[in-house]
């Protein structure tokens, strides 16, 4: 056998064989990377979806609590016109009087956590709830009358409602000069007077900006509490 004449042939098979091991594990080399980029991909959009869970929590929490209303009118249909067709109660009604002032109590407190949930959370959608708040308060006697019956229980979405129940900043200024007028507490007359005063030096009410400067308020005073400090209204400093 002439072994001169095998070692070409030997060395470009071996080169061959080099060159198809290569590949082989250029292939696999490739899949591998393929399958590390799928997870990548994978764990941004978990990261992104895992993000995005607290926004999409609270847009499931406003929706529910501007409508857990809808339950119970489902089940007491007679109800309904007390608050979307600006009906009052009167004598004779099917609906008791305690009925409807139970279903407006319902109905304030669900908005004032929506309301109370904005100031507090940026991410909570309240422009996508505060026209459902505006035409409900605009279209219920009873919803506007336990406002200001019982607008000491709405420490800080109060203002809010206020102005999401009027036209004008000056019918909500008139409803805080009554609600003063009203208060038999010190205290709670003083915070009305601070709300009224605080109102009164901004150009337009904003709903959002009087809940965040009622949270703020709170904040203040408890903290002042704690310390032994007076709140200061943030206009007169």
């Amino acid at each position: 056998m002439d072994y001169e004449a095998l070692i070409p042939l030997l060395t470009v098979g071996g080169t061959l064989l080099l060159v198809l091991t290569s590949l082989l594990n250029f292939s696999v080399f490739v899949r591998q990377l393929r399958a590390a980029r799928e997870q990548l991909e994978t764990a941004r959009r978990q990261l992104e979806s895992a993000r995005q869970q607290p926004e999409i929590q609270l847009v499931q929490r406003a929706m529910a609590e501007t409508s857990e209303h809808l339950k119970i009118l489902v089940e007491r249909p007679y109800l309904r016109p007390y608050f979307y067709e600006n009906r009052r109660w009167a004598e004779g009604d099917r609906a008791s009087a305690d009925e409807v002032k139970a279903m407006a109590e319902l109905i304030l407190n669900n908005f004032a956590s929506a309301i109370i949930h904005s100031a507090a959370f940026p991410q909570y959608p309240v422009r996508g709830v505060e026209q459902n708040i505006r035409f409900h308060l605009r279209q219920s006697p009873a919803l506007r009358e336990f406002l200001l019956e019982a607008f000491d229980r709405f420490q800080l979405a109060g203002p809010a409602l206020l102005c999401l129940k009027n036209q004008t900043k000056g019918e909500t200024e008139d409803d805080l000069r009554g609600l003063v007028s009203a208060a038999t507490d010190a205290a709670e007359r003083a915070r009305r007077e601070r709300l009224l005063g605080c109102l009164s030096s901004t150009d337009k009410a904003e709903p959002l900006e009087l809940a965040r400067y009622s949270l703020d308020e709170a904040r203040a005073l408890s903290e002042g509490a704690a310390g032994g400090h007076a709140f200061t209204p943030a206009g007169s400093r």
